[in-house]
């Protein structure tokens, strides 16, 4: 369960990426900055299979869960963003060990100078090492993927089915765990997954892209993205219908949340949660390639960690204070403070 959108705003100038990571309760996720490097080594081990290794690979910012070696989304030195969605089709008839979505996230983004370079990256991959492999810490899940994939200049939606892929072009796009593309721009030899893959039923995935949409089509800055990410069902505040919320809380929560600007002649600014719930979190501004300061690095699976310790006062607290959250979000965001100030601020809220 995931939610991912981008849209460039003005075309070489100016563009925006954003993505929920929605996974099991539990399952902490941290974000690290990956600086580039020349390799030595023949080959790669990603979470289940090893592959072939690259000269150098670039810079990556990057949110994952703490287990398995791809990410669920991120950033590069070039500006390339890459987000994935599960895609449940209906039949699984992938090998038991391939790449998952994640790795193909991640390996995107170390290999690709441009949106198109990834894209055609992530499609190689693919058809030399198809998916698959468990994608959750706990429970048996099993699944295809589809990527949002855009940079400064353009933007693309991939979505495969085992060594299968189509992908199309657009200026601004949503995607959720659910097969959209009718008309596709290019496709390995099947032009509908839609129509063949499909489940027999309307998902919460087909009500997540729609809930995203409208305010999509209007993106114009962070601080709308940020409250993109923040939706939730309007139907029931006391969150219900969990799984048709952006935002999401349950069995399956959003781990993780990220907002990338992209702007002419600027490093990537970063605004990150690195904790679940995004209705009850900060998101922290960061600039590509800057050191992530404590606490965020602490130890990634102890139960003092930044994401234990946010999600446990969270489940904890029973006044939570969400004007004084939305006060601290917008200062952070019209006065520009770095990491370290935002971090100070956040404490008014997080003790």
């Amino acid at each position: 369960m995931c939610d991912t959108f981008g849209k460039v705003i003005k075309r070489g100038h100016f563009s925006i990426f954003g993505k929920n990571s929605d996974r099991e309760n539990d399952e902490a996720q941290i974000v690290q900055y990956i600086p580039s490097k020349i390799n030595s080594e023949k080959y790669l081990k990603t979470t289940y299979i090893k592959i072939k290794q690259v000269e150098k690979t670039a810079s990556i910012f990057i949110s994952k869960p703490t287990w398995m070696w791809g990410a669920e989304m991120g950033v590069n030195e070039f500006g390339v963003c890459i987000g994935n969605e599960a895609l449940y089709a209906n039949k699984y008839d992938n090998p038991e060990k391939g790449l998952i979505g994640m790795d193909l996230v991640r390996l995107g983004l170390e290999r690709g100078k441009t949106a198109k370079e990834s894209l055609d990256i992530i499609i190689d991959l693919l058809e030399k090492y198809g998916q698959g492999g468990c994608c959750s810490l706990k429970n048996k899940d099993l699944y295809d993927n589809s990527f949002l994939i855009m940079d400064l200049n353009d933007c693309y939606i991939l979505e495969t089915k085992n060594k299968h892929w189509l992908y199309k072009k657009v200026n601004w796009g949503a995607i959720s765990n659910t097969f959209s593309i009718t008309k596709p721009d290019k496709f390995s030899d099947i032009s509908n997954f839609k129509n063949i893959f499909s489940l027999n039923r309307k998902t919460s995935g087909d009500y997540r892209v729609n809930l995203m949409k409208k305010p999509v089509k209007k993106l114009k800055n962070v601080s709308q993205a940020i409250n993109i990410l923040k939706l939730h069902n309007k139907k029931d505040k006391n969150f219900s219908e969990k799984k048709k919320s952006i935002c999401m809380h349950g069995e399956y929560s959003t781990a993780g949340s990220m907002v990338v600007k992209l702007k002419k002649d600027h490093k990537p600014k970063i605004y990150f949660t690195a904790t679940s719930f995004p209705c009850k979190s900060i998101y922290l501004p960061y600039n590509f390639g800057d050191s992530i300061v404590k606490p965020i690095n602490k130890a990634e699976e102890n139960n003092d960690s930044f994401w234990q310790s946010h999600k446990k006062f969270v489940e904890n607290s029973k006044n939570f204070d969400e004007n004084k959250l939305n006060q601290v979000q917008n200062e952070i965001l019209l006065k520009d403070l770095s990491l370290k100030e935002s971090l100070k601020l956040r404490k008014q809220i997080f003790k």
